[in-house]
């Protein structure tokens, strides 16, 4: 099925109503990916289609258990519709969704068999990311660039509402599969990431199964579930700027003779070499080691520094603008007076053209008697499917071409309500929290204020040196002090990072970007044994005495 083709089929809800069954007519095919097909549609109601809009019909994988299908596209539509509720800006909206027979032509019934799973989104005009940089739309004459620095801030932005969102009780969501092909560019120069088919919260026995593709993917979804953490969502952020600035993908394209486990390599290009601070600071975000990538919080200040590396080395021209973005343009207000250059590539003209086209064809199909085809003979148009469906393996490429989707308003979230039924309305009581996956420990933040313990540590040494030294010959008990009080600095240190996540994080709700307060804690405990070594040595002893008795 060729994409962007004109169709004329039909799809709805399993319900006792007929018409339930043509709830959607499906215009035109959008894309194909591992698992779902993509079209554009309109709701029709009563003689009355909507704006249009993004329907995506999932296909079963042959090779699972139905179940285990159904329940890992369960779990990716309550993580998008709970990201809605929160009012998470920048991604899609989901308006829809539901199991249904597959899409077949208006007027006919629909296929016995199982029914498939639909979701249902906002449209709106655009390109995916991928698409804007290999097209080189923005180096058309006259053409308005995209702004690179804005969009990565803003997908950086999204993705810190995942990770560590604001309302209190909320579960961190892992979206699992961000690259440059769902990022969708909009007329105005804002994007949204889209495609939460394998979004999972970030919860003991919620991931079951990895949203892999090999382009952009973290090595350690070949480690098991246990391995993911937002720091996957992080090696795909760094996959979309590796794109920005090379203009392909962060990772070996996928080769016909690779075998399932091999894991790709990273793409090393000789131009970066020329350049070390620009070639590390992006390579940083793509490190094998989750550790070694920066957090989602630092993902905003990594951007400007990646943006000022940027200018300061003048990448290859890929349509893409480099400079530092307009504050107050970056933050638009949507519904404003003001008019907004469109980013070149993503114009609205061709795409209301084919709106009308569409609208009139949906016209013409309502005002026809049921079970009628104008065109007579045989169905014209490709098969919704195409063919033999594709299977999508446990680590194979997802969905390239996702649906296009608008923003939302800001919905606040409300707390369940139990109903008493003794009283006479509802009684509210706070939702109990649920369970939030640990932080994990960022190394690099110990090493921070390590100058602190070392300081510390130095002063002790020499100290244990000095009595050692004065001890006459017996060496037992300084060997067994050298060795106890190391062991009980650790436990020191281990004991104030404690109290510091308890009090800091947990009350104060801020988060440690070092650890100098344990390394001083742990440096001053050192430095006054090293004072307790001094006393036990009888010749300092002495000399200190002296000196009081002269000051006296």
């Amino acid at each position: 099925m060729s994409d962007g083709a004109l169709l004329d089929l039909v799809c709805g809800p399993a319900s006792p109503l007929p018409e339930t069954y043509q709830r959607y007519r499906l215009v035109a095919h959008l894309g194909s990916g591992g698992q779902a097909e993509v079209y554009r549609a309109v709701r029709l109601c009563g003689g009355v289609s909507s704006a249009p809009m993004t329907v995506k019909v999932f296909r079963v994988d042959p090779c699972r258990p139905l179940v285990d299908e159904l329940r890992s596209w369960d779990k990716g539509d309550a993580a998008l519709m709970d990201l809605n509720n929160r009012g998470v800006p920048g991604i899609c909206r989901r308006a829809d969704g539901f199991y249904g027979p597959p899409p077949h032509r208006s007027g006919e019934p629909p296929s016995p068999g199982d029914a498939v799973p639909y979701q249902i989104y906002d449209y709106f005009h655009g390109v995916n990311l991928r698409e804007y940089v290999d097209r080189r739309v923005g180096r058309d004459p006259g053409a308005v660039r995209l702004n690179a620095v804005g969009a990565l801030r803003m997908l950086a932005g999204v993705l810190g509402s995942l990770h560590d969102p604001r309302d209190h009780g909320a579960t961190p969501v892992l979206h699992m599969d961000v690259k440059p092909a769902n990022v969708m560019v909009l007329t105005n120069g804002d994007i949204r990431l889209i495609d939460f088919t394998g979004a999972r919260y970030w919860r003991d026995g919620e991931i079951t199964q990895i949203s892999y593709t090999r382009e952009s993917g973290g090595p350690e979804a070949f480690g098991g579930a246990r391995q993911l953490s937002p720091a996957y969502d992080v090696h795909g952020f760094g996959a979309v700027a590796f794109h920005l600035i090379a203009g392909v993908s962060a990772r070996v394209d996928s080769d016909p003779s690779m075998q399932q486990g091999d894991r790709p390599m990273i793409r090393r290009l000789p131009a970066l070499d020329r350049f070390p601070a620009l070639r590390d600071h992006l390579y940083a975000s793509l490190a094998d080691r989750p550790g070694d990538r920066p957090t989602t919080a630092e993902l905003g200040a990594w951007t400007t520094q990646l943006g000022e590396l940027v200018r300061r080395a003048g990448p290859p021209d890929l349509g893409v603008d480099w400079t530092e973005p307009d504050r107050a343009e970056t933050a638009r207000a949507i519904g404003r007076a003001t008019p907004v250059r469109v980013v070149n590539g993503t114009e609205t003209g061709a795409f209301e053209r084919i709106e009308r086209l569409e609208r009139e064809l949906v016209e013409l199909r309502g005002n026809e008697p049921p079970g009628s085809d104008p065109w007579g003979g045989e169905p014209r148009g490709s098969e919704p499917h195409g063919g033999e469906p594709r299977v999508h393996e446990p680590h194979g490429n997802e969905p390239d071409e996702a649906p296009v989707l608008r923003g939302r308003a800001k919905v606040p979230t409300r707390k369940p309500a139990i109903v008493d039924e003794t009283s006479l309305g509802p009684m509210r009581v706070d939702a109990p929290d649920p369970w939030r996956a640990p932080r994990r420990t960022d190394w690099r933040t110990l090493k921070r204020g390590w100058e602190l313990t070392g300081l510390g540590g130095l002063l002790a040494f020499v100290c244990w040196g000095i009595w050692a030294v004065s001890s006459g010959g017996k060496m037992v008990s300084p060997l067994i002090a050298f060795m106890i009080v190391p062991c009980v600095a650790l436990g020191v240190f281990s004991l104030s990072r404690m109290v510091g996540r308890l009090l800091l994080e947990q009350r104060l709700g801020r988060t440690r970007r070092s650890a100098r307060g344990a390394h001083a804690v742990t440096g001053l405990f050192l430095a006054v044994v090293g004072i307790a070594y001094l006393q036990q040595t009888p010749w300092v002893v002495d000399f200190e005495t002296w000196v009081k008795s002269q000051l006296l």
